[in-house]
C-alpha cells in the first residue's frame, strides 16, 4: 500500500504503471484520458458492520479522493476468510472478517494505492466533518511481480 498526494502520484511510475498519465487524467477530471478503467464513485461513509473487505490478484486499486474522506481498512489476506468471487469475473474477491490491520484515511487531494495480496475494506466513518467520498478508482493492471 502506498498513500501520498495526488500531486506527487507520477513520482510512483516504477511501481503503478501509467501514473503520470493517470496523475493528468484526474487533475483535467476526464477519466477517459487514463490508460486504464476509471469508475467514478461517490458514496456515504458506513457503519463497521456493513463494511467487507476484498482483495484482488491482477490489478492496483488506486483511489484518488476530490472530495471527502473515508477510512480504509488494509491487512493482509491470510488474516481473513474468502468468501465469494466478485461478481462478472471481476479480478478478486469479498473476504471476511473482523476490521483489523491498517486503517488509512483517504481525503480529497491524497491517492491510496493498493496492490495485489493486500485486503482493504472501504467507506469508512471519518471523525472529520464529511459523512462521504468522491473519488475515482482506477484499476491499473500490474506487473507479473505484484500478481499473485
Amino acid at each position: 500500500m502506498i498513500t501520498d498526494r495526488i500531486s506527487n502520484l507520477s513520482l510512483y511510475e516504477p511501481l503503478i504503471p501509467g501514473a503520470k498519465a493517470i496523475a493528468k487524467a484526474f487533475l483535467s477530471s476526464d477519466p477517459g484520458a487514463a490508460p486504464c478503467e476509471v469508475r467514478e464513485k461517490s458514496y456515504e461513509q458506513k457503519e463497521d458492520s456493513k463494511r467487507r473487505y476484498e482483495v484482488h490478484f491482477r490489478t492496483i486499486d488506486l483511489m484518488m479522493a476530490r472530495e471527502g474522506s473515508e477510512v480504509i481498512h488494509i491487512c493482509p489476506m491470510d488474516r481473513l476468510t474468502a468468501a465469494e468471487e466478485l461478481p462478472g469475473g471481476a479480478d478478486g474477491m469479498k473476504m471476511d472478517g473482523r476490521i483489523q490491520g491498517s486503517a488509512v484515511l483517504l481525503e480529497e487531494g491524497y491517492f491510496c494505492a493498493i496492490f495485489p495480496g493486500e485486503a482493504h475494506m472501504v467507506g469508512g466513518k471519518t471523525s472529520g466533518n464529511t459523512s462521504s467520498v468522491t473519488k475515482w478508482v482506477v484499476k491499473v493492471p500490474c506487473t507479473e511481480a505484484f500478481s499473485r
